[in-house]
């Protein structure tokens, strides 16, 4: 009785429902490599000597911390990349003095600074064990400080200014 009841009641209902159909379909999807590096600005830098407070004090050089190497990569499975610094074999500082680069702070998860490093032809690492990360844009990045190293005042020469290009370079690590 209590099925009549529900039949008569709702038996309609159910003979008005539209049949359910499903489709299904094959999605592939692709991880293509991402190795990107820019700086958040291209603006040249200028660096030069600092004029002693006192007479006798040693002549210092000046930093400019205004740069972000701003990078974003992902890696294959159990590697990590790595970002250089080298300038062109054809440029030079100037005679008594040496260009340092360092990376300062490194967004988490994006690698370990390598520390201070001379500027030369030969590529040096800046920034290690980078696996997949983006360090963001704008304000975000890895903080970049030049300094102008004074090795030899005696080797200085008034007006020896020197233009050189870094080349920053985003790589598997070795």
């Amino acid at each position: 009785m209590i099925w009549s009841r529900f039949f008569k009641s709702y038996g309609l209902l159910f003979f008005f429902l539209p049949s359910l159909h499903a489709q299904s379909i094959t999605v592939t999807v692709n991880i293509t490599e991402i190795c990107s590096i820019g700086l958040n600005s291209t603006a040249s830098v200028t660096l030069s000597t600092i004029p002693p407070g006192m007479s006798g004090a040693d002549v210092t050089g000046s930093s400019n911390s205004t740069k972000l190497l701003q990078y974003s990569a992902n890696v294959t499975s159990g590697t990590t990349r790595r970002i250089t610094v080298n300038w062109d074999p054809a440029d030079t500082a100037p005679a008594g003095t040496s260009l340092q680069a360092e990376v300062t702070s490194v967004p988490s998860g994006c690698g370990a600074s390598a520390g201070t490093v001379i500027v030369s032809p030969t590529a040096q690492n800046l920034i290690t064990n980078i696996g997949g990360c983006a360090t963001g844009v704008g304000v975000n990045g890895a903080a970049l400080t030049y300094t102008l190293i004074i090795d030899d005042i005696s080797q200085l020469s008034v007006n020896d200014d020197r233009t050189v290009t870094l080349s920053f370079t985003l790589t598997d690590a070795s």
